[in-house]
This record gives C-alpha cells, sequence and structure tokens, in this order.
C-alpha cells in the first residue's frame, strides 16, 4: 500500500507542539509547554512530574550537529538538544584535543565515565564544549565573557546547574564527592582559561588544590583520588608560579610524595608514560625556579646569587641525569612505539632540552650570549619538524607541549630573525596547554622584540610591523588589563613591557 501524503499543514501543526522555549521537561518529552510564569510549569505539576525550569538561552540551530547514540536513553536525568549537542561536542572533540599529546585515563575513562553518572560533572562538560567551540571560532583569542553570545549565556547557566548540584551534596558523606569535586574544579578552571579570565580560572585552580592538600594532610586518604587527576592538578599547579606570588600550593605528604620520588638508581622507564611522569617531576621542581627567576631583578639575584646558583646547578644536573636516561629508554625502546608514542617522546625530548636551555640562561636579565645562537636556532628547528608531524592541531590539552620550548626561543634568542621564526610558530598554531595560551606567550615576545629594536636596531623593524601583529598585541593588553595582579606573571617581569602593565 502506497504511504498516505501527510498535508504541509498538518506537518506544520505537527511540528508546532514540539517546545522550542518551553520548560526542560516539556522540551524533552517534545510536547508543548505551557510556560507558566514561575519556576515551574503547570502542564509537569498537573501531571505529576518534576518540573526542570526553564533555560536561559537556547544554542542557534546547526545542521551539522552530531549527537552521541541513544544518548539521552543512557542518562538517568533530562537532557535539552543543546546540552546533548555541548555533551556530543566534548565526547567527539574536546577529548580527542585533551589527549593529543599523551593518552590519559583521566579523560579517556575518569572523567567520561563520571560525565555520564554524576549530573554535576554532566553540566560541567557541557560548559567547556560550549566555551572550546566558542574559543575555536576566534582563534583562541576570546578575553572576557560576553553574555551577547548564546554559548556563553548557555555555559553560565550550566555551569550555575553544576554549582548548585555541588552544593546540594556538599554536607554528605559520599566517598566519590571529593574526585566529583576536583573533577568539576578542573573542567571550570579549563574554561575559564579557554576564557581568558585568568583570575576565576586560577580561583577554581586553588580550590582543587586545597581539596588535595587536604586530603594529603587532615585525611590521609589521597590514594583513593584518581592519580591521572592528582598529576593534572600537580602540573597545573606547577605552571601556576608563573602567573603569581603564591604558587606552587599543592603539598603532598609522604603518601603522595612517594608517586613522585625517583632514585638515580631506579630502572629505566617502561614505556612513554613512565617517561612523561619523571619529565613532570623535573618540571615541578624547574618550573617554580624558572619563574621565581625571571621575576627577579638582577639586583635582587646577585644577593641571593650563592644559594640561586646552587639550585640551578642541582636542577642542571638532575636534568642531565634525567634525560641520558631517557635517550637510554629511546634507544632500547622507540622503535617499537606507535606513531603517536614517538611523538610523545619527542615531546619528552624537547622539554629536556628546552629546560636545560632556559635554566642556564635564567640570571640573564640583558642579552644572551651569541655563541648559544646554535642551541637556540636547534631547538626551535626541533619545534619545527615535530609541529610538522601533528596536521590535526589541538586547541586544548593539559600537557606541557610546545609552547615552553618555542617561547624562549621566541624570548630569548640573540638571533632576531631565529626569534621571528619561534613567533611566527607560534601563531601558526593557536591552542592551550594548561595556563599556557600560545597566543600570550607569541605577542608577549613580539611586543619585547619590537622594543629591543626600536631601541636598537631599527631596520629591522619592518620584520615585524603588520595587521595581524598589532591585532596579537591588542589581544595581549586587552588580556592583562583586564586580569588583577598580572604585573606579577614572572613572563611581564622578564619582558620589557611592566610599565605598560595596569
Amino acid at each position: 500500500m502506497a504511504p498516505v501524503e501527510v498535508p504541509v499543514s498538518r506537518r506544520r501543526r505537527a511540528q508546532q507542539k514540539r517546545s522550542k522555549t518551553g520548560c526542560r521537561t516539556c522540551r524533552a518529552r517534545h510536547i508543548k509547554c505551557d510556560e507558566s510564569p514561575g519556576s515551574v510549569c503547570q502542564n509537569c505539576t498537573s501531571t505529576g512530574r518534576i518540573c526542570e525550569g526553564y533555560d536561559m538561552c537556547r544554542l542557534p540551530h546547526k545542521r551539522t550537529d552530531v549527537y552521541l547514540p541513544d544518548i539521552a536513553n543512557r542518562l538517568c536525568w533530562i537532557m535539552n538538544s543543546d546540552e546533548k549537542r555541548c555533551f556530543s561536542y566534548f565526547h567527539h572533540h574536546s577529548i580527542s584535543s585533551l589527549i593529543s599529546f599523551f593518552d590519559s585515563p583521566l579523560w579517556q575513562k575518569l572523567v567520561r565515565q563520571l560525565s555520564h553518572t554524576e549530573p554535576a560533572v554532566y553540566h560541567a562538560v557541557n560548559v567547556l564544549g560550549a566555551v572550546q567551540e566558542d574559543s575555536e571560532e576566534y582563534d583562541m583569542r576570546l578575553a572576557g565573557v560576553n553574555l551577547y553570545r548564546p554559548r556563553h549565556r548557555f555555559a553560565l547557566e550550566q555551569s550555575a546547574r553544576s554549582y548548585a548540584l555541588l552544593n546540594k551534596r556538599h554536607a554528605s558523606h559520599d566517598p566519590q564527592f571529593k574526585e566529583v569535586t576536583l573533577v568539576c574544579c578542573l573542567l571550570f578552571t579549563l574554561s575559564e582559561l579557554l576564557l581568558g579570565q585568568y583570575n576565576t580560572a586560577l580561583r577554581h585552580l586553588r580550590s582543587g588544590l586545597q581539596i588535595l592538600n587536604e586530603a594529603a594532610t587532615y585525611t590521609n586518604c589521597l590514594s583513593a583520588i584518581d592519580q591521572s587527576l592528582v598529576e593534572a592538578f600537580v602540573r597545573l599547579d606547577a605552571q601556576s608560579s608563573h602567573f603569581g606570588t603564591d604558587g606552587p600550593l599543592l603539598h603532598l605528604n609522604k603518601e603522595g610524595e612517594e608517586a613522585w620520588s625517583y632514585s638515580d638508581t631506579m630502572s629505566l622507564p617502561r614505556n612513554v608514560q613512565e617517561a612523561r611522569r619523571e619529565l613532570n617531576h623535573v618540571l615541578t621542581k624547574g618550573i617554580p625556579f624558572l619563574s621565581e627567576c625571571w621575576a627577579r631583578s638582577s639586583t635582587e639575584i646577585r644577593l641571593n646569587y650563592d644559594s640561586m646558583h646552587f639550585t640551578q646547578q642541582s636542577l642542571l644536573a638532575s636534568l642531565a641525569q634525567h634525560k641520558q636516561r631517557f635517550e637510554l629508554f629511546c634507544e632500547q625502546s622507540y622503535a617499537t612505539l606507535s606513531p603517536k608514542e614517538q611523538r610523545g617522546a619527542e615531546i619528552i625530548r624537547l622539554h629536556y632540552l628546552a629546560q636545560i636551555l632556559s635554566i642556564k640562561t635564567c640570571f640573564f636579565h640583558g642579552p644572551i650570549p651569541g655563541y648559544l645562537t646554535t642551541e637556540y636556532a636547534s631547538l626551535l628547528s626541533a619545534h619545527e619538524a615535530l609541529m610538522a608531524k601533528f596536521p590535526e592541531r589541538s586547541t586544548t590539552t593539559l600537557d606541557n607541549g610546545i609552547i615552553p620550548g618555542l617561547y624562549v626561543v621566541a624570548s630569548k634568542c640573540p638571533d632576531y630573525r631565529v626569534r621571528l621564526r619561534a613567533i611566527k610558530a607560534l601563531q601558526s598554531w593557536p591552542h592551550c596547554e594548561g595556563l599556557i595560551n600560545s597566543n600570550i606567550a607569541a605577542s608577549l615576545a613580539l611586543e619585547s622584540l619590537k622594543r629591543e629594536l626600536m631601541e636598537g636596531n631599527k631596520n629591522e623593524l619592518s620584520l615585524i610591523i603588520g595587521d595581524n601583529e598589532v591585532e596579537l598585541v591588542r589581544f595581549l593588553f586587552d588580556t592583562l588589563s583586564s586580569t588583577e595582579r598580572a604585573a606579577h606573571w614572572s613572563m611581564i617581569k622578564a619582558s620589557r613591557i611592566l610599565q605598560d602593565v595596569p
């Protein structure tokens, strides 16, 4: 029997029954909501249902939305189409970006699972999905919350729902609540960083670090928290020393320190993940020392030279030992690694090289000696070669990747043309690595280079003058002017633009 043709007018009436502006419950049931004033609708209460209330905004429709199959059937709470869209974006895109350098059970297992079982985490991943999608449209240069943008309004509403759920469970004795809260802190930190909201991001980070400190010091339950989650906070804590005067803040007790202590006599790393943990252990010592050196004046360094020189030499010795162990691991295992693991090994090698060069030159507040140009140029070439192996480039990750090494070259190399190449490399891959934004690193290095050229090499100034460069520097100062205590960032203190920062 031939199918009966449904008149267009009837199809339109059927479509009009679906609620587009009603309460969440009616929209999830695909029925028309009476949109009663107040916090709940009569359509729900009259049938004995719990009304989930009204959303503040709706996202613009996109025909290219990709949803997880049968996603609503797997969750125990109501989802609307906008949440499905951002939830799907997080799982299909954000997780891939977050593990682009190294695989991680944090994103591939813990957060993925919690987002399906914990409503607070579910709403928090929606925040990150919405903000990341919006930030990518602006090449990761978005500074500040703009409530005229639908995704920002949606993210604000989703974060409020997540906060409310966390506050509701705050007094509970649920053993998983601590881990849920830490995951939400991490997701909120990343979301605020993508918005350029460093003050808020650092507050979320400090909240998570406080929870970890209490778990280690008072309740002695650090081992109950997923180790990959602890590692993420350790990395961000080390990075935070560049963005204020009170970091790092994490003080693990013996239980936590055992996971981060290494002996010179221990065996070689068994895989890339163990090699990465050894690198991160060294970076948790080296990054705060670099931030201290960059933030201090030449006079302060001279007054504290003996103790600082001892620390410098100890770090260089430790870096050399760890790098040697890593190179032995590569000699034995590199050929058997997967392509992604090989790229990860190359990232680890670049970090050892960059960290050694940075600590070796950290006491220089003036021009770097010309004989070091070759080391800077080699470091840049190695970064450029690695970047060529990433045709699909991530926008957000917690891992230490290419930005630190490129910034070292872009801000310190004696050869201005090499520095400009490093700046161009940073500009070619707009993304965030934890707290570090490639646009901020590039614009800061560019402004420092411009000032140096204006002082002594004006003939070279034409190399860096252009509309894109002007826009990039404007982005830098917009970010700094809206960020409290930006003048205390170690990179700002080490640069020559301190007088322009409010």
